[in-house]
C-alpha cells in the first residue's frame, strides 16, 4: 500500500450513515464508550476494535469484543485491510477506502479522543501487532488426528479452508460412523488464526469438551472432537 495513501471509513449504517472520516496513521480505536471513533450501537463493545497502519498496510484488530469484528462477513481477530473491504461491528457497517492524502484534507478526522485512557486490551493488541510484524509464512492447515481406535495421523493441507467429514478426501474420517459426511469447517485467516464451525452435523462438534455453535477460534493446544475422533488444529507455518 503506497505511503501517499490514507485510509477513510464510509459509514453504511447506523447513526453516522453516509459520513466519511479519515483514520489516524498510527492507530484508531473504535468503540461504543471509549475510542477515537465512538458509535451509539448497543451491540458494539465499549472498546471494540482498532485499525492501525503497519508498514504501509492497514490492519484491523478485534479488542476482545463480545460480538466480534467482521471483514467481508468473516469474523476476524486480526486481518489486513484492502480497498473497499466491508467492516461490520455490531449493527454498524462501514467500508474502507484508500485515497491520496492531498485529496482528503477536507474530510473530518476521528470524532473523539481517548484522552490517554488505555484499554485493558492494549497488551493483546500489542501482541497481535508484534505477530503481524514478524516474518512468519503461512502455508496451510495442519491437523493431528487421533481416531477412536487409537490410530494417529498428521495431515498437512495447502489450503485455507477445508471440511472434515466422512466425505473428506484425506485422513480416515470415513471409518468413524459418528461423523457426518460434511461435519466441520476449518478456516485459516490471512494472518494465521484457525477457526472452526460445525456444519449442522448429527452429533455435533466439541471444543475442549463443550459443544459449539457458530464460529470459534482454535488454538494449537485445544482439543476438537468430531465423532470419536480428536483433533489438534494449527496453521502450517515456517
Amino acid at each position: 500500500m503506497d505511503s501517499e495513501l490514507r485510509a477513510t471509513l464510509t459509514f453504511l449504517s447506523g447513526d453516522h450513515a453516509d459520513e466519511v472520516i479519515k483514520l489516524r496513521r498510527d492507530a484508531t480505536i473504535i468503540g461504543r464508550e471509549k475510542g477515537d471513533v465512538t458509535i451509539n450501537d448497543s451491540e458494539i463493545s465499549a472498546t471494540h476494535c482498532q485499525i492501525q497502519e503497519i508498514g504501509g498496510v492497514y490492519h484491523i484488530f478485534d479488542m476482545n469484543s463480545t460480538n466480534g469484528t467482521f471483514v467481508n462477513n468473516e469474523r476476524v481477530v486480526k486481518a489486513k485491510l484492502k480497498e473497499n473491504d466491508l467492516i461490520t461491528i455490531g449493527n454498524t457497517s462501514f467500508r474502507i477506502n484508500l485515497k491520496e492524502e492531498q485529496g482528503i484534507r477536507h474530510i473530518s478526522t476521528v470524532f473523539k479522543s481517548m484522552k490517554g485512557d488505555k484499554s485493558k486490551s492494549s497488551s493483546l493488541i500489542e501482541t497481535l501487532i508484534e505477530s503481524e510484524l514478524s516474518n512468519t509464512h503461512i502455508h496451510g492447515i495442519r491437523i493431528e488426528a487421533t481416531y477412536g481406535n487409537g490410530q494417529k495421523d498428521v495431515i498437512e493441507l495447502q489450503q485455507r479452508m477445508v471440511y472434515i467429514g466422512r466425505a473428506s478426501s484425506f485422513g480416515h474420517f470415513d471409518k468413524d460412523t459418528e461423523i457426518s459426511r460434511k461435519h466441520l469447517l476449518i478456516k485459516l485467516s490471512n494472518t494465521g488464526e484457525v477457526f472452526i464451525e460445525d456444519q449442522g452435523s448429527t452429533n455435533g462438534s466439541l471444543l475442549n469438551g463443550k459443544k459449539i455453535k457458530g464460529m470459534h477460534q482454535v488454538h494449537p493446544n485445544d482439543i476438537v472432537q468430531v465423532g470419536d475422533t480428536k483433533l489438534r488444529i494449527s496453521a502450517k507455518v515456517s
